[in-house]
């Protein structure tokens, strides 16, 4: 025998080293020492011993005659002692480097002292720790019972011969072993990195993936499984359901994935048994359909302590102690970004594109050539990685423009997937078909006429289209959210807040998918349809108090977040040939003001252009109307001969009609237009006829919407008339008239005219020398515009102030004024305020004047200043006098 060798006694045991603060932690500590002894194990304790030496020889000497370090902590870092820079509670962990280390935290932990957390951070980043929550004494004599049986497992199995590697003895792989992608994970390294803290840093022992068929729930979960597998003593186990039909057939199919030999009855109680001493990470792939099989899952992560379960599926397993985590669909870039190759490039859904594009053509590369059609591919598969991929495939035949030019058909586009992916990932049909097969026949039929929604919905739009209003029938209004709440939890439906209430979508593809369904049965798809009209048209049309000024902001923003839905039902009444209601909400009812002051006229110029089309089929009085809608939007599109057309036949419609309150409104117009063209002898006549047409009416005959239209048609043949005066320098005239236009705007709370109003007031305010006068109604009336979401009547406001400060000689004011006004208008269109009013100096001519006023430096800085600003709010920068 050699000198070196060393000769034990008989009572010769393994020593555990338990590391803890004293006081906040006797319980736990006595916990420990229990679960040590119960082993026939020595526990080595700081104040078991006699101490007659200072305290950090007493534990250098423990921790040096020990085999295994135990660290329990809490909230207290613990004594730091004159002349040293750490606790004893951290100099331990530290000296106890080379023994295997078992950590235990116990959480909740709402005082923790800063120091521990910091330490704490850093020992979840050793990869030779082990590390756990618990929550008292008895689940934490479990966990160190346990991990202290699966030690010496190890430390005795690593003693042995090892054959096969990760294999077998002949080196085929081990039954659920983990699969090994074949590709590369794009844009899901936050994401791994999240789940990891989850059940490294919080320990959480179950976590369940959810998402939409095609997210890429099952990959993400492989990821991170390869990650955590280094710290799970027993490594991990993959079980892919996908193929399993029912639930009872889920524990053999877990047991041959942990290479178990077993069946019948037994099969449960062996799996449970396997388990039960072992630190283990369980990868339950597929879940969905096998959900009866939920309880499984709780009974095998209550019978053994060490077990940690990953699952993916399309709906959450409902168990306590389940952490869902929501898998995102790859990051796009909006319309609004930068569509170069080089931004492009920055987004993880092109990034996935380009990469899977040069698998199938290697020469594929982002180029100023097809960098936006792929972004908008992108875009419009909402990021969803399975639809891109396919996407992608084909572009050996089709280079991104056609390809994108094709994705209308989605469905039968994104076909052709690799032959080693399961059978419901090699289309995007088959894919949304496995899915929509696992729900019963109600949710079904929902899910389907969800398909109408265009945009965000709430749930009594939901309601409003799958049933009669919910006080007809209380009970069917809860089935709905109930059936609703099903869609979301599988991962068809997603949940959304809109300031504080609760809104629900579907992705663009799924989408199609409900509509696709909802099309094979024409009954339900023309009654979801108008059923989906009738509700946003009530929903659009103002009421009373909507019309007032408390009230129309509110109804501009509710509108505006059903701006999608709202579209969606125009287009499928004027598709549908039910022109009446699209007419009486654009033109009858005030509707038009929402999308005049949101920015939103090319959509009603569509409507309102479909309805010119078919309008020779209605009565005078709504074909008159009709022609009258296009020929506002042509005016405000700057189409003067074409809209002055529209508006002379529809004057001679209403005259038909007798309807003198909207008469006096299109000659109006019609006066306004021949002011424009600078025919002032007809202009002239047609506002004097208009004003006959309201004196005939009175002011005192009207409510509701007649009431405001009246005030409207007030203020603006004040404008008109007003416009003239000042074009022929009757400055005081004018300024009278605009006064007048103006109070009648305010009477009516209406921003149409209130901005019309304020603007020709402050020119002239200008015209008359009254400076201060016009730069506060301009002030006020960008605030106005601006509140409502009318950024681009904010830009021209903005241009007027602009030229108020060339005049006031405040060039490098006027200078940062024209800079914001560009920059709004570059980014909301020309809007609708220059047709109405004449527009301040702007453009090319008014930046060579200030120019030649300003020194270079300081009017670029000014420029640069003014643009950078305009986003900040229109408001604000119409108020800063600097």
């Amino acid at each position: 025998m050699a000198e070196t060798d060393v000769i034990r006694t008989p009572d010769q045991r393994l020593r555990v080293f338990v590391s803890s603060t004293l006081q906040e932690l006797a319980a736990e500590r006595q916990a420990v020492r229990d679960a040590v002894a119960g082993l026939r194990l020595v526990p080595v304790m700081f104040e078991l011993g006699a101490r007659p030496h200072p305290p950090r020889q007493v534990y250098r000497a423990y921790l040096a005659q020990s085999q295994v370090f135990v660290g329990v902590y809490w909230q207290s870092y613990g004594w730091v002692a004159p002349g040293e820079q750490v606790s004893g509670l951290e100099d331990e962990y530290r000296l106890a480097a080379g023994l295997p280390r078992l950590i235990y935290v116990k959480s909740p932990a709402p005082e923790r002292e800063p120091r521990l957390a910091r330490m704490l951070a850093r020992i979840r980043d050793d990869a030779d720790v082990s590390y756990q929550h618990f929550s008292d004494p008895g689940q934490l004599r479990g966990l160190v019972e346990n991990d202290l049986a699966v030690l010496l497992s190890e430390r005795f199995q690593a003693a042995q011969p090892r054959v096969g590697g990760a294999g077998d003895a002949q080196g085929a792989p081990l039954a659920g072993a983990l699969p090994v992608p074949a590709t590369p994970l794009v844009g899901r390294d936050r994401d791994a990195a999240a789940i990891r803290d989850l059940v490294v840093g919080e320990g959480v022992r179950l976590v369940t993936l959810t998402g939409a068929g095609g997210v890429g729930k099952s990959r993400l979960a492989v990821e991170v499984a390869s990650r955590l597998g280094p710290g799970f003593a027993d490594g991990v186990r993959f079980a892919d359901l996908t193929t399993v039909p029912a639930a009872e057939l889920v524990a053999p199919t877990v047991a041959a994935a942990l290479g178990l030999n077993t069946s019948g009855a037994q099969v449960i109680s062996d799996v449970m048994a396997y388990l039960r001493p072992r630190r283990l990470l369980l990868v339950l792939d597929n879940f969905e359909q096998v959900m009866l099989a939920a309880p499984l899952v709780a009974d095998l992560l209550t019978a053994a302590r060490g077990l940690v379960v990953l699952v993916t599926s399309r709906m959450v397993l409902r168990l306590s102690g389940e952490h869902d985590v929501q898998v995102p669909t790859l990051p796009v870039p909006d319309t609004t970004a930068d569509s170069g190759a080089a931004a492009v490039q920055q987004y993880a859904g092109v990034r996935l594109f380009v990469e899977r594009a040069r698998a199938v053509a290697p020469g594929f590369g982002l180029t100023s050539g097809n960098a936006a059609a792929v972004a908008e591919i992108c875009r419009r598969l909402d990021g969803l990685p399975l639809a891109i991929e396919l996407a992608a495939a084909r572009v050996k035949l089709l280079p991104p423009q056609a390809l994108l030019a094709r994705l209308d058909d989605r469905m039968g586009l994104l076909t052709g997937g690799a032959v080693d992916l399961p059978e419901r990932q090699r289309t995007l049909r088959t894919t949304l078909d496995w899915s929509f097969g696992l729900l019963p026949a109600g949710q079904q039929a929902l899910f389907a006429r969800l398909g109408v929604f265009a945009g965000t919905f709430g749930l009594p739009a939901v309601e409003a289209i799958y049933h009669e209003p919910a006080a007809a029938d209380p009970g069917q209004a809860g089935q709905v959210m109930d059936m609703l709440g099903a869609l979301v939890d599988s991962s068809l439906v997603q949940p959304e807040t809109h300031d504080g209430e609760p809104r629900f979508r579907l992705l663009h593809t799924i989408r199609e998918y409900a509509l696709a369904r909802l099309r094979e049965d024409s009954g339900n798809w023309r009654e979801a349809h108008d059923r989906h009209a009738a509700y946003f048209l009530a929903l659009a049309e103002p009421a009373g108090p909507e019309l007032e000024d408390h009230g129309q902001l509110e109804w501009l923003d509710r509108l505006e977040t059903d701006h999608g839905n709202l579209a969606a039902a125009l287009s499928w009444l004027a598709d549908q040939d039910q022109l009446e209601p699209v007419l009486r909400l654009m033109f009858i009812n005030g509707a038009w003001r929402f999308w005049w002051l949101r920015g939103h006229l090319d959509e009603l110029a569509r409507n309102a252009e479909a309805i010119a089309a078919k309008s020779e089929r209605l009565p005078p009085w709504e074909h008159g109307l009709a022609l009258a809608a296009a020929g506002f939007h042509r005016q405000a599109m700057g189409d003067q001969a074409s809209s002055l057309r529209l508006f002379e036949q529809s004057l001679a419609l209403l005259r038909q009609s007798g309807d003198k309150l909207r008469i006096a409104y299109i000659s109006a117009v019609l006066g306004h237009l021949s002011a424009l063209q600078h025919d002032y002898a007809r202009a002239s006549d047609l506002l004097e006829q208009s004003q006959a047409q309201l004196h005939q009416v009175g002011d005192d005959e009207f409510t509701g919407p007649d009431r405001v239209q009246h005030l409207l048609d007030v203020a603006l043949l004040h404008n008109f008339l007003g416009q003239i005066r000042l074009s022929q320098g009757d400055h005081n005239g004018a300024a009278q008239l605009f006064t007048e236009a103006l109070i009648a705007a305010r009477h009516g709370s209406d921003r149409f005219t209130l901005l019309i109003s304020r603007y020709d007031l402050a020119l002239a305010s200008q015209a008359q020398g009254d400076l201060r006068g016009a730069a506060g109604l301009l002030a006020e009336g960008c605030r106005i515009a601006a509140g409502a979401g009318d950024m681009a009547s904010a830009g021209y406001y903005l241009e007027a102030l602009a030229d108020v400060a060339r005049l006031q000689d405040n060039p490098q004011r006027a200078v940062r004024l024209l800079a914001s006004a560009g920059a709004l208008l570059e980014a909301n269109g020309s809007g609708w305020l220059h047709a109405w009013v004449p527009r301040a100096p702007h453009g090319d001519d008014a930046l060579a004047v200030l120019r030649s006023r300003t020194d270079g430096a300081a009017f670029d800085d000014a420029w640069a200043r003014g643009r950078s600003i305009a986003g900040k709010g229109a408001g604000e920068v119409a108020l800063d006098g600097s």
